[in-house]
This record gives C-alpha cells, sequence and structure tokens, in this order.
C-alpha cells in the first residue's frame, strides 16, 4: 500500500475490506508483521515482513537519481564500502532520524559533492527500514530509520512472484503497466514473464494484455460501487495508461505539478472526482465533482463519504457533508 502519506493505507484498505478497523494495521506495523519503506519507484509503502525480502530483491531501491548518485561516487573513486560501514555501525546502535543520517553520511563525502549525496549511498543499498511508529496513522513527524530483514531470495524466483503478486492487484496489464508500477523498464521482468503460465488478451483498442489463468477478471456490465481513495492510492499509479481509472481531463487536476496527488472517489470504476476531510478540528468532508453526477449517483457518493468520515473521526461529535462544486 501506498504511503508517503500515512492515512492513505489505512484509507486504502478500508475501502477494499469490509470491516478494516485502523488498529488491526496499527498493531500489525508495531508488532513488525508490516513495514514501512521505500519500494516501487523510491516511494514509500506499507508491505507485509513476509514480501519484503521478495521485492527488495526483485526491485532495485532508491530513486534514478540516487543510483546515479552512486555511480558517480564510484567513479570519482570514494570509498562507498566505508561510508555503508560507518552509517550501518550507527543504525546497529539504534534508531536514527533522516536528519542525523543525512549529516552523518555527507560528512563522509569528499567536500565537492552535494549534502544529499551521502544519503543517496544509504538509500540505493536498501538496507534502511523506516522506524514502526512511522506508519502509524496520522502520524507526520520526522522520519525514523533502522536496519531491515536480510533479503536473500533467488532473483529469477522473486520477480516471478512480484509479476504474480501485480496481475492478481491489477491485471490484466500490459509489460508497459508492469514498468509503470514497479518504476523498472519493461524488460527488467522478462524472463520471469516467459516462465509463467499467462493468459494474453487483447483491450479494447488492440493492445496486447496480460493475465493469471484464474485472474478473476469481473464481467464488464458488473456494477463497480463508490469508493473513495487517499492520496498517492496505487490504483492512479500501476497503469501506463491512467484512462483506464483517471481520464486525461481530470488527470491534470488530480495529479499537480509537483507530483502531488489528490484523494479521490470513484463512480462507475473511475475517478469522478476529489475530496479532503481534516483529521482535526471540524470534522468535514468537501466533495469536488469533476464529472456531472445525476442525482443517484450524488447520494452514492455521499453514502460512502458518510461511512468514511464516520470511520475517520469516530469521536466527532457532529460530522458533516458538502459539495465545493458540481458539474
Amino acid at each position: 500500500m501506498q504511503a508517503q502519506h500515512s492515512p492513505a493505507p489505512y484509507i486504502g484498505l478500508w475501502s477494499r475490506l469490509r470491516g478494516f478497523e485502523r488498529t488491526d494495521l496499527e498493531s500489525a506495523l508495531l508488532e513488525d508483521r508490516v513495514l514501512k519503506t521505500s519500494l516501487m519507484r523510491g516511494t514509500l509503502h506499507l508491505i507485509t515482513a513476509r514480501e519484503y525480502p521478495i521485492y527488495r530483491v526483485a526491485i532495485p531501491s532508491g530513486f534514478p537519481i540516487y543510483r546515479d548518485m552512486v555511480k558517480q561516487l564510484e567513479a570519482d573513486g570514494t570509498d562507498l564500502d566505508s561510508i555503508r560501514q560507518r552509517v550501518l555501525s550507527r543504525v546497529l546502535e539504534g534508531p536514527i532520524s533522516r536528519t542525523e543520517l543525512r549529516t552523518l553520511a555527507a560528512a563522509l563525502l569528499p567536500g565537492h559533492h552535494v549534502e544529499w549525496g551521502g544519503f543517496a549511498v544509504i538509500a540505493a543499498t536498501g538496507f534502511l527500514i523506516n522506524g514502526r511508529e512511522d506508519g502509524l496513522f496520522g502520524r507526520f513527524q520526522g522520519t525514523t530509520y533502522r536496519l531491515g530483514p536480510e533479503a536473500a531470495h533467488d532473483l529469477d524466483e522473486a520477480r516471478r512472484h512480484v509479476v504474480m503478486a501485480y496481475l492478481r492487484a491489477f491485471g490484466p496489464a500490459s509489460r508497459g503497466d508492469l514498468a509503470q508500477w514497479s518504476g523498472e523498464p519493461a524488460a527488467w521482468f522478462q524472463r520471469a514473464i516467459e516462465s509463467l503460465d499467462l493468459v494474453e488478451l487483447r483491450s479494447h483498442d488492440g493492445r496486447r494484455l496480460l493475465d493469471l489463468p484464474d485472474g478473476g477478471r469481473a464481467d464488464a456490465e458488473a456494477p463497480a460501487p463508490v469508493r473513495f481513495l487517499g492520496k498517492w492510492d496505487n490504483l492512479l499509479l500501476s497503469y501506463d495508461r491512467r484512462e483506464r481509472v483517471l481520464s486525461d481531463e481530470f488527470r491534470r487536476v488530480v495529479i499537480r505539478k509537483n507530483g502531488d496527488l489528490l484523494p479521490t472517489f470513484l463512480v462507475d470504476g473511475f475517478v469522478a472526482g476529489h475530496w479532503e476531510a481534516p483529521l482535526r478540528g471540524r470534522a468535514v468532508l468537501t466533495l469536488t465533482a469533476l464529472a456531472r453526477l445525476d442525482r443517484r449517483r450524488r447520494a452514492a457518493v455521499e453514502t460512502e463519504g458518510a461511512a468514511l468520515l464516520a470511520w475517520l473521526r469516530p469521536d466527532a461529535g457532529r460530522r458533516d457533508l458538502r459539495w465545493a462544486d458540481a458539474c
């Protein structure tokens, strides 16, 4: 689950699982059954402790800019192993804050490199994960790091596992979709795809899509209930052709220039608007429609929105919904 915004994975699970409670996930985090760390596309995710080592092997960690910095430092003759060992020794003493980590790593670099270069050396290794409390609902304090579980899986097996997990969640999908979601080129998973027993389908526009034989594909006429998504929900980030869920017209509104992605709601399986609900102060859910909604669909959005607000703000004496505007 995408986790740059701490409430987002909780909202994502509430929308997907019947009876999900906030304490279910918080308990799993505090007991290390679920971990918070940078995974696909170098962004923060929550992942089960069982699958973390598999994903860590299958998908290189860090932003490409971090990996490029590491290559530059290697070309300049910087002793990267020494930097890593110094940082690792400090982490073994106890959790380290992001600021402390950057300061420590930067001090070990030659003076002509940018300050964040030392952090890039550590981020590209993938041996650190976030502190347990970093994943708690509504936590917005500074990031902390600690040593993650050892990742010692077979590379080919790990890639096959990740391909199947992706298709279970987002299939049918193209190789380009898999590349978009993982942040790695499509060729990265080619051997895994060729080794799996997958079925090939055609989209309405003729594109080749892959899926698991038992992929559970819904009938085209099956109703799609209203669903609310948190910030940066993976559903909007996991396809090369995002118009499968998010129209190009609405994309310019929902995905901001700085990469920020608004919380959205789906009607009939497509993004139809965005929403906002502060966690403190007045308990109000503000809905902004991007698509034209008839009375029945507006009522369905309000019903689901009221349920979400009650879940987000259970202790509020009064809860209100309002439409900012309507198409």
